[in-house]
């Protein structure tokens, strides 16, 4: 994931091909915790991270200053590295769920018919703000609870 304390408290970042939860309350840094891994995939996988925004919560600026941190500092192109980073990262703004699961089927679409260059990361933040409205609550809710509801 490109943040040495996580990685070693996941032993190894996090596992490819498997749907990874972040919870906590608002403002722990679940966010910022997604844009690091984002950048990290993009500038050392030479892949695109696709971060599915529902909270309007993304900041191009914080992520310039996330590929800063983890960039060589001797390196006199970080410019150029912040720059092809912020166009590896696809961002779809997502502020219902029926445009999440368009969105969703349309990537599906595009993987299996080989339109989508190599995507590593997928990233919802954060599906309770989706769920919550239809639940009719402003609880908070995670993707267990919508595979909970998807089973009934």
């Amino acid at each position: 994931m490109g943040c040495e304390r996580i990685d070693m408290f996941l032993q190894g970042g996090l596992p490819e091909g498997h749907l990874t939860e972040l919870v906590g309350p608002s403002s722990s840094g679940k966010t910022q915790v997604s844009l690091r891994a984002a950048s990290s995939v993009a500038k050392n996988y030479l892949d695109s991270a696709l971060f599915l925004d529902t909270c309007n919560s993304i900041s191009p600026k914080r992520i310039a200053q996330i590929v800063g941190q983890i960039s060589d500092p001797d390196n006199k192109e970080v410019n150029k590295v912040i720059q092809r980073v912020m166009n590896s990262i696809v961002y779809h703004a997502v502020f219902d769920i029926y445009t999440l699961l368009n969105v969703l089927h349309c990537l599906e679409f595009n993987l299996r018919s080989q339109k989508v260059s190599q995507l590593r990361l997928l990233i919802v933040d954060s599906i309770s703000s989706l769920i919550s409205p239809i639940l009719g609550g402003n609880g908070t809710y995670s993707a267990s609870t919508c595979v909970h509801i998807t089973a009934i």
